[in-house]
């Protein structure tokens, strides 16, 4: 986990605004989340059992691989509201705000969809255990994501 928090804490002074790099900031997040989740999952599940990771990793693997198509998704969304920034429209706003909450709901689908496969692999409370694991690392990268993204402006640009 410190090793993750000093990625994001090095992204974020080599990043300097929000139009600088997008595309190599996302690359590098993705690479780093990528090669750090495995190892923080398995420092944070403490006591895994050879027979519950036998069991546990290849339904992860199978669960992330889905999941990235959400994080494709969120990072394209954070593109267009770049690209569209300076001339923002009210249907482009509400655009964007539609497709983050289909987003939202696809993602809690997928959710449902493994829990009970990740049930199988752990106990009630492990289970709890990892799903804590796994959202503090995704509120770590949509932080990340949000506080490289300036605040829709409200006005009328002229």
């Amino acid at each position: 986990m410190k090793k993750l928090l000093l990625v994001i804490a090095i992204l974020s002074f080599a990043i300097p605004s929000f139009a600088d790099d997008l595309d190599e900031y996302i690359r590098l997040l993705k690479t780093d989340l990528k090669a750090d989740a495995r190892q923080i999952i398995n420092k944070g599940m403490v006591t895994f059992t050879d027979e519950e990771a036998k069991r546990f990793w290849p339904i992860y693997e199978s669960y992330m691989s889905e999941r990235e198509k959400f994080l494709d998704a969120r990072l394209a969304l954070i593109m267009s509201y770049a690209d569209d920034y300076d001339k923002m429209t009210d249907a482009k706003a509400q655009d964007l705000l539609n497709r983050r909450f289909e987003q939202l709901k696809l993602r809690n689908q997928l959710d449902e969809k493994y829990r009970p496969q990740f049930a199988t692999a752990l106990s009630p409370r492990r289970l709890v255990r990892f799903y804590q694991i796994q959202q503090e690392l995704e509120v770590m990268i949509e932080l990340k994501a949000i506080s490289q993204i300036p605040m829709m402006k409200w006005w009328q640009s002229e």
